[in-house]
């Protein structure tokens, strides 16, 4: 009750998602139904930055045709009928792509949540105009730091925390909601950078994103695990009333939401549980989302919510899962390829294509 509660605020503020939210809490409640809840939807690979820390530095090929429009579209009709009522753009970076205004269209953000990732090197008074006019409700920067030398040096692209301040001051101009995601390591934490940073999203009337480091991408060679005082000071930030992590909006229960309540889509159309986790069930131009989510949620850990974030803080989900790309040649590896087995069907709800739930010997 206290989490849905928790969630009446965002039918408030967007008040169209209320039916929508209405029938997913009912079909999870009294049909004992699994429902999608957001979609990290990446558009392109592309940006202006080149961040020492960029978990998509091996999901590039360039060669690789993007999904167009139409694909993208009957994508996000599927995800609409599974009951996902955020969508994000991400990228790379999301401004880049030239059909961002009709993806924002398809997502339909009258009824849905739609926002959009962004490093804000490009952000002006046009383009917040655009996203305000097009039904953009929430825009995420990402911000390294409290520190503009810090936060340039890590984005690799001097002047930018500037540019994130105007962008914030833009977007909250336009009545469009501002969050800012960073990252919690050793180092920020020892220095008192991230309590500086969490100061001053309170100052700015911003919400605060805060999750751990995850040994892939550009950081594939850092350690696995997160120290215990880490942790410790990540649940004491969680309090403070600005501050969120990923797994702070689930349905039930806070924890990872990756696969049971939430997706990543590349832009190639490879659907995989997070975007820190770099393995595929599969392609969206092969299958339907439907049908790959349905493997995804009857495969474990994935059939449900999982405390902490596997990828920074469990070794043994690291060593399953994200050990084989580090001698892979081609990312993201299918869930063949790890060699995960299915739960058995008797262990888990099986969906229907619509997602309705049937019974195994259905």
């Amino acid at each position: 009750m206290g989490r849905i509660l928790k969630h009446l605020k965002y039918p408030v503020r967007y008040p169209g998602i209320i039916p929508r939210a209405a029938e997913n809490y009912f079909r999870m409640m009294v049909l004992g139904q699994k429902r999608l809840r957001a979609v990290e939807f990446a558009v392109n690979y592309v940006c202006q930055c080149q961040c020492a820390h960029c978990s998509v530095e091996f999901l590039g090929q360039k060669r690789r045709p993007l999904l167009d429009t139409a694909q993208i579209s009957r994508v996000l009709d599927e995800l609409h009928d599974m009951g996902v009522m955020n969508v994000n753009f991400t990228g790379g970076e999301a401004i880049l792509r030239p059909d961002l205004r009709e993806l924002v269209r398809a997502a339909r953000p009258r009824s849905t949540v739609v926002s959009v990732a962004t490093a804000a090197t490009m952000v002006d008074a046009k383009i917040a105009d655009d996203l305000r006019d097009w039904g953009v409700r929430i825009v995420t920067i990402s911000l390294d730091s409290a520190d503009a030398e810090t936060h340039d040096r890590s984005r690799r692209h001097p002047g930018s925390y500037d540019k994130v301040m105007n962008a914030t001051r833009l977007f909250q101009e336009r009545g469009i909601d501002v969050f800012w995601c960073t990252i919690l390591t050793d180092e920020n934490a020892i220095n008192g950078d991230m309590l500086r940073l969490v100061d001053r999203a309170e100052e700015w009337g911003v919400t605060l994103t805060i999750n751990f480091s995850c040994p892939v991408g550009a950081w594939h060679e850092q350690p696995v695990g997160v120290a215990p005082e880490l942790k410790v000071l990540h649940r004491e930030l969680m309090q403070r009333e600005h501050v969120r992590w990923e797994g702070h909006s689930n349905y039930h229960k806070e924890g990872c939401p990756a696969g049971i309540e939430k997706l990543y889509i590349s832009p190639y159309g490879e659907v995989m549980p997070c975007p820190f986790i770099h393995v595929t069930f599969g392609n969206v131009l092969q299958r339907p989302v439907t049908d790959i989510w349905k493997e995804m949620t009857g495969t474990e850990p994935f059939h449900e919510v999982q405390e902490g974030c596997p990828v920074a803080e469990n070794p043994t989900f690291f060593v399953q899962y994200l050990s084989p790309l580090k001698t892979a040649e081609v990312h993201p590896v299918s869930i063949e390829q790890i060699g995960a087995k299915p739960t058995p069907i008797s262990a888990t709800t099986a969906l229907c294509a619509d997602g309705v739930a049937e019974s195994a010997s259905a």
